[in-house]
């Protein structure tokens, strides 16, 4: 009886000390789980946030570009344009300076002419009426000269104009289109870096979100398995019929009962059977 009670005491010790080590790793693993979970889901919400940030910063960055293109294009085509506006207007203003030059030289020359009467036969009186003097030269619209030649001259005004506004525009939308460019790559440049730092954010948070997925699965098999253990536990150190307590106090209850039963049969061969109340 007594290697039986300290045989089961020895069991006692195993399985309080096996319990208590299978709950702890339990718990362990179950606060774990709960850990992890909670850190999967803030990589989850980063992972998706960081996602769709790259899908819009992506969406910006080809609208950039579009934009860069399409005034690229505009310009070219508007510096065409100008060069044309301008080619023409020069060629306009050398045509009209070549026609005052001509003109000019022309009423200078004929306000100076004078007509010879030498040769003139018939007495002057006979002339019939005119609106020239008689002898006079035909100097032209001298009179109206000043007209044609401020017409000419405004007209040389025009293409000067035309070609000075033109220059100056096209210097202007030079500049404005350079801004433009420099202003789009600058952005471009933030946009790219931002979508680089964002990209290898989103890597390290899958990263991270895949260890702690292999993390979280190890844990669970820890809680399975010691859930198990406490299962097998429970059938060989409680599910036993009694428990080691109630087999403590029987035992006990035993050896009482037995020492008593040595008292009387040690009675009764000294005393007899009037003897045995008093001694046990």
């Amino acid at each position: 009886m007594l290697t039986q009670a300290a045989s089961e005491a020895n069991q006692k010790g195993w399985c309080d000390k096996s319990t208590a080590d299978a709950t702890q790793k339990r718990e362990y693993a179950s606060s774990a789980v709960g850990d992890l979970n909670a850190k999967m889901a803030k990589l989850e919400a980063l992972s998706a946030k960081l996602g769709e940030e790259l899908s819009e910063v992506a969406e910006e960055v080809k609208h950039l570009k579009d934009a860069v293109s399409s005034a690229e294009k505009d310009r070219s085509e508007e510096k065409k344009e100008n060069a044309v506006t301008v080619q023409e207007a020069k060629a306009g203003l050398d045509a009209v300076k070549m026609a005052i030059d001509i003109l000019d030289k022309f009423y200078k020359t004929a306000s100076k002419s004078k007509v010879d009467l030498s040769l003139a036969q018939g007495p002057a009186d006979d002339a019939p009426k005119t609106s020239f003097e008689t002898g006079d030269a035909y100097t032209g619209a001298g009179a109206e000269s000043g007209g044609v030649i401020g017409m000419m001259e405004v007209i040389q005004s025009d293409f000067e104009r035309t070609i000075s506004e033109t220059n100056k525009a096209e210097d202007e939308a030079q500049k404005a289109h350079q801004k433009f460019k420099t202003e789009s790559s600058m952005s471009l440049a933030e946009k790219e870096t931002a979508s680089k730092q964002k990209t290898k954010l989103k890597d390290e948070a899958d990263d991270s979100l895949s260890d702690s997925a292999e993390q979280l699965k190890s844990q669970v098999a820890v809680v399975q398995t010691s859930i198990k253990e406490l299962m097998e536990l429970k059938k060989v150190c409680v599910d036993t019929g009694m428990s080691y307590a109630d087999r403590v106090a029987k035992r006990e209850q035993e050896i009482s009962s037995l020492k008593k039963a040595l008292c009387i049969f040690g009675a009764y061969a000294q005393y007899g059977p009037d003897g045995l109340g008093d001694a046990c």
